[in-house]
C-alpha cells in the first residue's frame, strides 16, 4: 500500500469512530437499513451458473456486478 492510501484509510477510520461516538450505534443501524431498502428497490439477484448471482438493475435489466466479485463481460 502506498502512503496516501494508508492516510485516507486511517482518516476514514477515525471519522467513522467519531461518528459512532457522536450519534451512537442506532444511527448506523438506521442508515444501514435505509441503504438496504434502496438497494432492493434498485436491484435484484439472478442466478448465474451453479454458484454465483448477478446483481441486476430492475429498470433496464443491466448486470451491474457479480456477487462473487469476479469480473464479467458487459454487453
Amino acid at each position: 500500500m502506498n502512503n496516501l492510501h494508508e492516510k485516507r484509510s486511517e482518516a476514514g477510520c477515525r471519522g467513522g469512530l467519531a461518528t459512532l461516538a457522536k450519534y451512537g450505534a442506532d444511527h448506523f443501524k438506521k442508515i444501514g437499513a435505509e441503504g438496504a431498502r434502496v438497494f432492493w428497490k434498485r436491484y435484484r439477484f439472478e442466478p448465474v451458473g451453479m454458484d454465483d448471482f448477478a446483481i441486476v438493475r430492475r429498470d433496464n435489466h443491466a448486470v451491474v456486478a457479480l456477487l462473487s466479485g469476479l469480473p464479467f463481460q458487459r454487453r
